[in-house]
């Protein structure tokens, strides 16, 4: 299976969870570990940072349908 990037734009869900997040950027921090700003859908004033490699595991997170290709 291919590993998928993360983009901006694109949607996650936290498996057991309905709640959405948005990626509305992407920074490298000091070790050169690249994390995801996100922001709830529906309620713009929930944010929080992740690591991308944490959106890609499968067990944590789902790319939400229809966001497949990011923004």
């Amino acid at each position: 299976m291919a590993r998928r990037e993360v983009a901006v734009g694109q949607r996650y869900q936290p498996v057991g969870s309905s709640a959405e997040w948005e990626v509305r950027e992407l920074v490298k921090d000091g070790e050169g570990i690249v994390h995801a700003r996100l922001v709830r859908v529906g309620d713009s004033s929930a944010h929080k940072m992740i690591s991308a490699s944490a959106l890609r595991d499968p067990r944590l997170y789902r790319l939400a349908a229809g966001t497949e290709g990011g923004g």
